[in-house]
């Protein structure tokens, strides 16, 4: 009797873990968006409110209620205008 349960809890182990291994795992996805302004700061700002318009656009594309959004990140080229671009992951 002891025997039988100890097979049958070693197969629903061995289920499980097996179902655990196959889920697929959403990894996390880098979002960016640019932006040109006469000055760096009106640049940075828009490019800014850029990747939050897209976060959120992936975010609802997705069907997705809430998401992690990591650190922004914001480099600027100098030019005849400044053009800047902001880049942040994104996961579910």
């Amino acid at each position: 009797m002891i025997r039988k349960f100890l097979v049958a809890s070693a197969a629903v182990a061995a289920i499980a873990a097996y179902t655990a291994v196959t889920t697929p795992v959403e990894a996390s996805t880098v979002v960016s968006a640019k932006a040109r302004g006469l000055s760096e700061a009106s640049a940075s700002t828009r490019s800014v409110k850029k990747l939050n318009h897209r976060i959120n656009h992936w975010a609802h594309k997705k069907g997705l209620k809430a998401v992690r959004v990591g650190a922004i990140h914001t480099a600027c080229k100098k030019g005849p205008l400044f053009v800047c671009t902001s880049a942040a992951k994104v996961a579910p």
